[in-house]
């Protein structure tokens, strides 16, 4: 009895919580917001140039960031801003994350290869190879099939010919 009342007043307190957490409280706890809150140093909810340069994607792109061109930015637009730059960037780290497994499979069809001693690392469409083969055609070989990746820009084989 006592451990039943207990929880129907938790849930009653719970619920009366939520109700008062306000839009505004809301919108302000997304990590949007948080960011925002963070780079608006003089509290005026908006955002100066000055202070947006604190965020490296807005040093560059202040000027885009600002849709009415008024100067300063307003939590939506920052947050429209970021959110289109981190699904950009997302996108790249999938792209990335593609090809790395693209040049991986193929090394592990591959004859006569130890796929294991490779690794692969891709940033923006680039890839390097690093690690230890057995020979010099190993090499060879391990950069003509990363650079034969559909999407691939550039292979830097730092593969090692082990002696």
């Amino acid at each position: 009895m006592v451990t039943r009342l207990y929880i129907g007043l938790c849930a009653l307190l719970f619920t009366l919580q939520v109700q008062a957490v306000s839009l505004e409280e809301m919108r302000g706890q997304s990590p949007y917001g948080q960011a925002f809150t963070g780079l608006d140093t003089n509290g005026d909810e908006k955002l100066s140039r000055t202070e947006a340069g604190a965020d490296r994607d807005l040093k560059a792109g202040f000027s885009q960031a600002d849709k009415n061109k008024n100067g300063s930015l307003d939590q939506e637009e920052f947050s429209t801003y970021k959110s289109k730059v981190d699904t950009k960037e997302n996108k790249q780290t999938a792209t990335d994350s593609a090809i790395t497994t693209k040049i991986k499979s193929q090394y592990l069809v591959e004859k006569n290869f130890s796929s294991f001693k490779v690794s692969v690392e891709t940033k923006d469409q680039m890839v390097i190879l690093s690690g230890f083969v057995d020979t010099a055609e190993q090499k060879a070989r391990a950069g003509t099939i990363a650079k034969a990746v559909k999407g691939v820009k550039s292979v830097n084989n730092a593969l090692v010919v082990k002696p």
